[in-house]
């Protein structure tokens, strides 16, 4: 064998080693990290049963407000991806429905936080404090 095929195959043993070491060193970080995502069954399981069953009504009813808002929103990303689309492009109706999307977003960011006030009101800071868990989980 000469020199410059040695060469090549030590070369690509490594590549290969170092490409299996950063697979398995990722695969091991994906099993031993802790659960950043707390589920709401998780967070509520601390409550008594009527305040378990008066939080989900409360979120439900928020997340049925907020669908119709989301479900717009969704319809108005499929326009703008039409208005992209189309030719010549409409610079004037593009930047419209982008103004609409942005509306939107504060429509459905207003809801949430007053759907959020509207239950911290309700709760002791015990349970606002699984009710943050459940918003902002930890990084």
């Amino acid at each position: 064998m000469n020199r410059f095929l040695k060469i090549v195959i030590t070369v690509s043993v490594l590549l290969n080693l170092l490409l299996a070491g950063i697979i398995i060193g990722d695969i091991g970080h994906y099993f031993m990290s802790p659960k950043k995502h707390i589920t709401l069954q998780d967070a509520t399981a601390t409550l008594p049963p009527d305040k378990r069953e008066h939080l989900k009504n409360i979120i439900s009813h928020a997340d049925k407000d907020i669908g119709a808002l989301r479900q717009k929103l969704d319809d108005d990303r499929k326009k703008s991806a039409d208005i992209l689309k189309t030719e010549p492009f409409n610079k004037a109706a593009y930047l419209m429905q982008m103004q609409d999307m942005r509306q939107l977003r504060v429509q459905i960011t207003d809801r949430t936080a007053d759907a959020v006030v509207g239950l911290a009101a309700q709760t002791t800071p015990q349970e606002r404090a699984s009710m943050a868990d459940i918003l902002f989980p930890p990084q």
